[in-house]
């Protein structure tokens, strides 16, 4: 059974979910642009059926966690976070688990840990630059925050029309509910817009290949082999990043997955590649 509970860094309170129970080292999970804690549920119980636990975080301003003010957004900020939030905890050493922007952050946090806490890091979807394709299909799910539906279902309802998704599952249906608020007789996200802008802003000023040479430790990159949306080029981890960022370092690993952008998280297989190396000695795969 999953356990929601708050934990307060520098800039805000954050709402995490743990799955499992202490003991083992965690780890600790960091989702996407506009996403959210619930989208770790699969992989998260996919680590405590093993004896694992994880902690999966709503990054300020999406979910139930703070909506901070203008300016204190951006990777390195949310990697800061991350490494308070371990900090709050008594967390002493963990792994990263990142989607889509949340590797991105993983990269950073790697890069700030001084005192080698990050034992293993997992990078999910995301590691060079995005095809234009890929983020106009991004850009476009967005835009559910900026508007109203008349309930839950309605709401749920648009997601899936839009097709991103896929494919659709009970674990997608809970992610998209959780981050819902209603008033006035109608509902709309928690997340907020300009949270999302201002890491999109973000994001297209800062290369993440920089990034590269700075991460050290064990990784594994997952890159999801289907297109995002109608175009075939729709890939924001593109074959050609996956296959330049694992051969600049031996003790990175990879796998291609047979889902999409999205797909990628609850698939069986990704969780299986994760879970299988978490469990790995550190130092067997350095």
């Amino acid at each position: 059974m999953a356990q929601d509970f708050d934990v307060t860094v520098e800039r805000g309170r954050l709402r995490a979910r743990r799955f499992g129970h202490p003991g083992a080292t965690p780890a600790l999970c960091i989702p996407g642009l506009s996403s959210n804690s619930r989208a770790f549920d699969a992989l998260g119980e996919s680590i405590a059926s093993r004896g694992g636990e994880a902690i999966a975080f709503d990054l300020r301003g999406r979910g139930w966690s703070d909506i901070s003010a203008s300016g204190t957004y951006g990777w390195e900020r949310h990697a800061r976070d991350i490494l308070e939030a371990a900090d709050a905890l008594g967390i002493r050493s963990f792994d990263l688990v990142g989607h889509s922007m949340g590797a991105y952050i993983g990269m950073v946090a790697a890069s700030l840990d001084r005192d080698h806490r990050i034992q293993r890091l997992v990078l999910v979807d995301a590691a060079g630059i995005p095809t234009m394709s890929s983020l106009r299909a991004i850009g476009a799910g967005v835009q559910r925050l900026n508007e109203t539906f008349a309930d839950a279902d309605a709401y749920v309802a648009a997601v899936r029309a839009a097709g991103l998704v896929t494919p659709w599952n009970a674990y997608w249906e809970r992610h998209y509910r959780y981050d819902l608020v209603a008033s006035g007789g109608v509902v709309a996200s928690r997340t907020a817009y300009a949270a999302i802008a201002e890491d999109s802003a973000y994001g297209a000023t800062h290369n993440p290949r920089v990034l590269w040479p700075k991460v050290t430790v064990p990784t594994l990159l997952l890159r999801a082999a289907v297109p995002l949306g109608p175009a075939s080029d729709g890939y924001v981890l593109t074959r050609a990043d996956y296959t330049a960022f694992l051969s600049r370092h031996p003790g990175r690993r990879g796998a291609e997955i047979a889902e999409n952008h999205f797909g990628i998280l609850c698939a069986p297989a990704a969780c299986t590649e994760i879970v299988t190396f978490l469990a790995r000695d550190a130092e067997a795969v350095a």
